[in-house]
């Protein structure tokens, strides 16, 4: 009876310290899931801590590489060396060159005759010229040259060429036209001191762009391109019309590669076309550089204008002859009076290497530069010239010259001596004679003889 009296007191005290540890049990199961968040929040940020640590060290192992090749790359400096082209600086890679150079040239000019009393005798500077030219990334070429001779200065190359593809460059900027031969051979090179009269109907230099290049293993040369215009055997700076004009040239030296005695002819043709309106009027020089073509006062340059310059040259052994002709039509207007009107000019040439070097475009390199004490004296050359110019007589009857003061035409003779003491300096002695065809009240101009020697460094 006791015992069922006391069952539900036993009931109730063994019901609540269940509960009560049930309740405890799910506190708990409550506080480890919590835990088990906590920790699998910890893991999360430790893996990502994992994660970006891997992508740092992955950067910097990928950092640490290309500095290990770039100071592998600059380890090897850059090489600088001096030779008969100049001063070079050349990248280890050979991407990147500077070319540092110099041309002078100091002229003396001495006028003999019975009209040397209107000439100046002197000693000038006839070229002063900084040369600057390289390389950047491999295939492209820049070439700068001011010129501070005769008290100016004046920028006479400035150009960049592309010469990626195997036949054809690009070059922009201000150069040589591609017209006359002799005025696209270097001034250093030219067999006189001055250059023959065709060269007064070409330009010197002009500003524009053309493409070129050497087909047939070098057997043909070919440039085209688009310039300003320019006065003849001058240069500008800037256009004076929004018209072009349009240069072209071909080259041919057939038998280049050949073991034969044709291997050092040559024969091309250049021409130009465009128009002149705006342009000034052209200033012809004789060989001692005096202006002997005047035209009338107010004469302008209008409407079209073309040249062609036929050329040719044959080399054999220390014996050259060059040969070109120049051909000039333009528009001149004198009020109401517009003409075109033609002007030709020719020379033939010939030179002769005394001491037996091979004759060329270039100047020849001594077999023996000029040392005495070791029995080297350089090379000596001659040479000769002759060449005439003349004007349209139309010129005269529709007064746009006077003939009382412009000669009908000109002849010239030259004789020179070259002495190239070494591939770089050379000495030169001319004696030119230039006589006219009218120019004069009464007859002819008296005809103008001048001695010029000249000391020259060609060291680009």
């Amino acid at each position: 009876m006791v015992y069922r009296k006391l069952w539900p007191l036993l009931v109730i005290l063994a019901v609540v310290p269940a509960g009560n540890i049930w309740a405890h049990a799910g506190d708990d199961h409550q506080a480890m899931e919590q835990e088990i968040q906590e920790l699998r929040k910890r893991i999360e940020e430790l893996d990502q801590r994992i994660r970006i640590s891997d992508r740092n060290r992955e950067l910097k192992a990928a950092d640490d590489e290309a500095k290990a090749k770039a100071s592998l790359t600059t380890s090897v400096p850059a090489t600088v060396a001096a030779d008969t082209s100049g001063f070079t600086i050349k990248s280890a890679d050979s991407n990147f060159t500077l070319k540092i150079g110099a041309d002078l040239q100091a002229d003396t000019r001495t006028y003999t005759g019975a009209g040397s009393a209107s000439f100046m005798d002197g000693t000038l500077l006839r070229r002063v010229r900084p040369t600057f030219s390289g390389t950047v990334y491999k295939y492209v070429d820049y070439f700068f040259r001011p010129d501070f001779g005769l008290g100016t200065s004046v920028i006479y190359d400035a150009y960049v060429q592309l010469n990626y593809f195997k036949h054809i460059n690009l070059r922009v900027g201000k150069f040589k036209p591609p017209v006359g031969m002799e005025r696209l051979q270097s001034d250093d090179d030219t067999s006189f001191v001055e250059r023959g009269l065709p060269t007064l109907l070409v330009p010197s230099r002009d500003i524009g762009f053309q493409i070129g290049g050497d087909l047939l293993n070098k057997r043909v040369g070919y440039q085209v391109g688009v310039f300003n215009g320019v006065v003849d055997n001058s240069l500008s700076d800037a256009a004076v019309s929004n018209h072009r004009d349009y240069a072209g040239r071909i080259f041919l030296t057939p038998f280049a590669r050949d073991e034969n005695a044709l291997k050092g002819f040559g024969i091309g043709l250049g021409a130009t076309g465009g128009n002149v309106d705006g342009l000034g009027l052209p200033a012809y020089k004789t060989f001692g550089q005096n202006t002997f073509f005047n035209f009338a006062s107010g004469v302008a340059e209008a409407g079209h204008r073309t040249r062609l310059a036929p050329q040719a040259y044959y080399y054999l052994g220390p014996f050259g002859v060059v040969v070109e002709d120049g051909l000039t039509e333009e528009g001149l207007q004198k009020g109401t009076v517009r003409r075109d009107v033609a002007f030709r000019a020719w020379q033939v040439q010939a030179t002769y290497i005394l001491t037996g070097e091979a004759k060329g475009q270039v100047n020849p390199t001594p077999r023996r530069s000029f040392d005495p004490l070791n029995h080297g004296w350089g090379a000596v050359e001659l040479a000769v010239r002759t060449g005439g110019f003349s004007a349209d007589h139309s010129i005269f009857s529709y007064g746009l010259a006077n003939q009382t003061a412009t000669p009908r035409s000109s002849r010239e003779w030259v004789g020179g001596v070259n002495w190239y003491l070494n591939r770089l300096v050379r000495i030169s002695a001319d004696y030119g004679v230039t006589g006219f065809e009218g120019g004069a009240v009464s007859g002819n101009r008296i005809a103008e003889r001048v001695i010029i020697f000249r000391f020259q460094l060609n060291f680009i």
